[in-house]
């Protein structure tokens, strides 16, 4: 029987209610969900989509800069380089763009295919040419990413290399200057506010984070005087051209101050490229490796004997023609002497006259004066993994030490603290801590300036007058010779030191540490001058034969350059006589300087400066103290003039000066 009709209306309405109940019900419930999550919980939700699209970066502020004492830059940043990333996803045509990126990075097409294969994000290529960041991002090649980063270079290259340092990829200093300052350097890091998108790449920056103040790198002013170092490295490698030895190096200071006016290491380093330089000759090994230093310490034993009242320049001294047996050993001298003066142990370099001197002190009096020289104390020059030196106390010594110790055997030492030693011989017998650093500058524009200090008196002005005779005659009539200069007083001392077999606990019969040490003019000291030949090979190994020759052209150099009037007068040629030999020579140069200057025949000469090494800024200011005038092609350095240094031109004449950016091809070539 069918049901009536309006059975079925009512179960149908029931239906329909119970329907719009049930989407009630679920349409209060999505409403008071979003209530929940717009209102109760808006905060939370927002805080975590800020997670999601947002980050907090840390942004490195520029770093300071690295300058001589003059100011002229030898480390700065240059902004607009870029690390090239890669983020892989799927589908990315890998072998195309494998192709297309060796066009562009400094990559082999391996390299670049490898890490292109990689699971996760990586760098493709570090410290990019925004030049080159640019032409990669106008391909769009899919996965390519791309973060601005700081690239550091070294204007002056490899001038003080060593002692400047390096930064790695990530702007953090290795090894001189750049690290033992990486935290004044490198300034503050601001928070900045970064959008990510669905990849978590960064495609932008927003805004940094707060308005706190924050810096960049403090500027570093260096003691180190880029024309001095310039002629140091060019007569470095001149001079010891044709020598083969490990390593070399020379440090020039100023007595008075303390102040490194310049550092030569050899082979040299060039910052720019830490990567094709040995880790051993990336560090400034002058001031952090030791070594024997042999005869030039015997200044200690003789200036400790003047101070001690054993012995005077004229005191007589039995050297036993050549051979003397002392507790453990026997000591030997080159050439066999018999009598001779205190001045003659010194300049001769005679052994067994300095271990006599030694003998006539005790033990503890031969330490104490080796310490109060600077010997077993660090410099403090502020570079990271400077040593103290080797100085045995008197409680450790055997049979041999004291005479070892006279002749500078037994005691390691670094080159600085020689040179600084040297010093306070030049300076009247005070000892002045070495310095590196002379200033620090400020962002907000305050400026450090570190002020000399004086680690206390050596020997008396009257003592460190007659040391400074001996050395004198060193350089006069003994085995420093070719040290000397015609004309110029000066002092130093030799050093032929054999190397320690530290395997078979004794020395090398064939190796050496080749050196000498000095200052100039003798009677009014302006320069200590340290040249170290390292394991020299062949012939000529002794000190006086390598490193005094270095030493002497050097400060020849030096003297053209800053003291021209310390220099004997040249010979003086009438203009008529000058122009003549000119016109004469066979080269084409002298022929048309000859020429130029037929109009200037009644202008008094000026002698021609060297400007090889020198910023055109230094090179513009010299030629205008000479009273000359300059005309100038290129820009950067210095590496071509004309005419030559030491040629005597007209007062007025126009010199010509070629310059290139320092580590140019052309740059290099002509050094």
């Amino acid at each position: 029987m069918t049901p009536p009709l309006s059975s079925k209306l009512q179960r149908q309405r029931k239906r329909e209610i119970l329907l719009a109940c049930v989407f009630l019900l679920v349409m209060a419930a999505f409403a008071g969900r979003l209530v929940q999550l717009q209102v109760v919980e808006h905060s939370r939700w927002r805080e975590l989509a800020e997670r999601q699209m947002y980050n907090t970066a840390h942004e490195p502020m520029p770093r300071g800069e690295i300058r001589d004492r003059n100011g002229m830059p030898m480390a700065v940043t240059l902004p607009l380089s870029y690390a090239v990333g890669f983020r892989p996803s799927d589908n990315i045509p890998r072998d195309s763009m494998t192709t297309i990126l060796s066009e562009y990075l400094p990559l082999s097409s391996d390299v670049i295919r490898r890490k292109l294969d990689a699971r996760g994000y990586t760098y493709l290529a570090r410290r990019v040419d925004w030049q080159v960041q640019q032409q990669i991002e106008d391909l769009e090649l899919p996965g390519i990413e791309f973060v601005r980063e700081a690239r550091r270079s070294y204007p002056a290259t490899v001038a003080a290399g060593t002692a400047v340092g390096f930064t790695n990829v990530d702007g953090i200093g290795q090894n001189g200057i750049e690290q033992a300052l990486d935290s004044l350097l490198s300034g503050d890091k601001r928070d900045v506010l970064v959008w990510n998108d669905a990849r978590r790449a960064v495609p932008a920056v927003m805004s940094p984070m707060d308005d706190a103040l924050t810096y960049s790198g403090a500027n570093v002013y260096l003691t180190i005087d880029l024309q001095l170092q310039a002629i140091l490295d060019n007569c470095m490698s001149t001079g010891l051209a044709d020598k083969k030895f490990e390593k070399a190096c020379a440090l020039l200071l100023d007595p008075h101050t303390g102040e490194v006016l310049g550092l030569s290491t050899v082979p040299q380093f060039d910052p720019n490229s830490p990567g094709d330089t040995d880790g051993e000759f990336r560090r400034c090994w002058p001031v952090t490796d030791l070594f024997e230093p042999g005869s030039i310490f015997k200044v200690v034993t003789v200036g400790a004997g003047l101070e001690e009242g054993i012995v005077q320049p004229s005191t007589m001294i039995d050297c036993e023609g050549g051979n003397y047996r002392v507790p453990g050993k026997t000591l030997h001298d080159a050439h066999s002497y018999d009598v001779l003066s205190v001045s003659e142990v010194f300049a001769k370099s005679s052994n067994i006259g300095c271990a006599k001197i030694a003998e006539r002190m005790s033990a503890d009096v031969v330490y104490k004066w080796i310490t109060r020289f600077g010997f077993g104390t660090k410099t403090n020059t502020g570079l990271y993994y400077e040593p103290s030196g080797i100085v045995p106390k008197p409680a450790h010594w055997s049979g041999p030490t004291r005479s070892n110790l006279a002749i500078g055997q037994g005691v390691s030492v670094t080159a600085l603290q020689i040179a600084a030693a040297y010093a306070s011989i030049a300076n009247g017998g005070l000892l002045m801590q070495p310095k590196l650093i002379r200033a620090l500058e400020f962002p907000t524009g305050e400026k450090v300036n570190f002020d000399p200090v004086a680690m206390g008196p050596v020997l008396s002005p009257e003592h460190a007058t007659e040391l400074t005779r001996m050395m004198e005659l060193v350089v006069k009539d003994g085995t420093g010779k070719a040290a000397g200069i015609e004309g110029v007083r000066i002092a130093g001392k030799t050093g032929t030191a054999q190397k320690v077999n530290f395997a078979e606990k004794t020395y090398y019969s064939n190796r050496y540490v080749s050196s000498f040490a000095g200052f100039f003019p003798a009677d009014n000291p302006l320069y200590v001058l340290m040249v170290v030949v390292d394991d020299p090979r062949g012939a000529g190994y002794y000190g006086g034969q390598i490193s005094a020759p270095v030493f002497a052209s050097i400060a020849r150099e030096i003297l053209e350059e800053r003291h021209p009037e310390l220099l004997p007068e040249p010979k003086v040629e009438s203009a008529g006589d000058t122009l003549k030999s000119e016109i004469e020579t066979d080269s084409s140069e002298h022929e048309k300087f000859a020429f130029d200057t037929l109009k200037y025949v009644d202008v008094p000469r000026v002698r021609m400066p060297n400007l090889i090494g020198l910023p055109l800024r230094s090179a513009a200011k010299q030629m205008e103290f000479a009273g000359l005038d300059i005309d100038l092609e290129g820009y950067g350095v210095v590496f071509s003039q004309y005419p030559p240094a030491g040629e005597m031109v007209p007062l007025g004449f126009s010199c010509r000066v070629a310059a290139r950016p320092m580590g140019s091809a052309a740059y290099a070539s002509t050094n």
